[in-house]
């Protein structure tokens, strides 16, 4: 890598044109970019890298051929440029999360995010040291290598472990479940009230409940789910349903249809 001159030599990596033309309309006003090749797959991309050897690589997960992650496992770990993956696949990106890749832009992403991406980048590029990233960059690979081809041996949580990884707004926020004081549906997206301040998701509220410990989370009407851990009390209410104070006062109703989900849980 070339590290001694003013500019980043960087290279662009992804199958689909309007992608590229996006990420190299970002990077083209920063004077400390300088766009060496822009690829569409990743045979290219060896090519290119082999070419240019260049400092920074915007690279997408999938695509046709090699993927993102074959390309990097087919360069010897002293050529690797740092990487910034580019993909609309989340579950690369919670696994990557874990391992401390350079960092994951997921589509579609806004300006303000992919500015972000490219400081920690930039930062990644002067301040790491090449054998500490190459090591990550390993990690990610076989991370990522187990879980498409779903080896029985990837990595377990940690025992005691139940962080939630939730994408939001581009990004991927770390979660607490115990901080979910409940979750209501809003259309295709559920609106998580935590601690400190609601969250949207796009998600169903079927498929977040499937992501909670079921000891702690009860569905109790056919929009919301609430977090036992918060619930105050159960007070009956008329025609067989109930209401339920939350500890920060918030009082939901238990509908009929799922007042005996609630019932078992207490």
């Amino acid at each position: 890598m070339n590290t001694t001159t003013a500019t980043l030599r960087t290279l662009i990596v992804d199958d689909e044109v309007l992608a590229r033309e996006n990420v190299e309309a970002l990077l083209r006003p920063d004077p400390e970019i300088q766009i060496v090749a822009r690829c569409s797959n990743g045979a290219q991309a060896l090519e290119a890298i082999k070419h240019h050897q260049p400092d920074l690589l915007f690279l997408d997960v999938q695509m046709p051929g090699l993927t993102g992650f074959d390309v990097l496992a087919k360069l010897p770990a002293k050529t690797r440029p740092h990487v910034v993956f580019v993909t609309a696949y989340d579950h690369f990106a919670l696994q990557a999360f874990e391992v401390h890749a350079v960092d994951y832009v997921l589509k579609p992403f806004n300006r303000a995010r992919f500015a972000e991406a490219l400081a920690r980048a930039k930062a990644a590029v002067r301040d790491q040291d090449r054998q500490s990233l190459a090591r990550r960059l390993d990690e990610v690979m076989s991370a990522m290598q187990r879980l498409r081809e779903g080896v029985a041996t990837a990595p377990k949580p940690r025992e005691g472990d139940g962080r939630l990884f939730i994408r939001c707004d581009g990004e991927i926020h770390v979660m607490a479940p115990e901080d979910i004081l409940w979750i209501e549906s809003d259309g295709d997206y559920v609106r998580l009230h935590v601690t400190d301040k609601s969250r949207f998701v796009r998600m169903s509220l079927h498929r977040m409940l499937e992501k909670l410990d079921p000891a702690h989370f009860v569905r109790i009407h056919r929009s919301t789910i609430v977090n036992l851990q918060h619930m105050k009390k159960a007070s009956p209410a008329l025609y067989g349903e109930y209401t339920v104070e939350l500890t920060n006062g918030e009082k939901l109703k238990v509908s009929r249809t799922f007042v005996h989900d609630l019932k078992a849980h207490l």
